[in-house]
């Protein structure tokens, strides 16, 4: 693949795992607190301790989701080039 099919790969797997993180985030802050998860921490209603919790949490998986979609986008541009010249070098043979 060419270095803007990796970026784009790359790209595409960070925001689906931004997506499904978020939701996974959102339903266990529901299923922990029994609430909604806060939507605007800038919100005087809440509680700092609450939006400073939330933030830290979703910050971490956030975190944690970057760096492992990456390494797997990585793995699966390495696995797909490998297969690649594979097919390629069988068919020159």
């Amino acid at each position: 693949m060419n270095n803007l099919a990796d970026k784009l790969l790359t790209t595409g797997i960070s925001l689906a795992g931004g997506y499904i993180g978020t939701k996974v985030v959102e339903a266990g802050w529901k299923a922990f607190t029994g609430e909604d998860a806060p939507k605007d921490v800038d919100d005087a209603d809440q509680s700092l301790v609450r939006a400073v919790v939330f933030a830290t949490i979703t910050a971490g998986i956030s975190a944690l989701i970057r760096v492992a979609s990456q390494r797997g986008a990585a793995k699966a541009i390495v696995t797909f080039q490998d297969r690649r010249a594979a097919k390629l070098g069988r068919l020159e043979v």
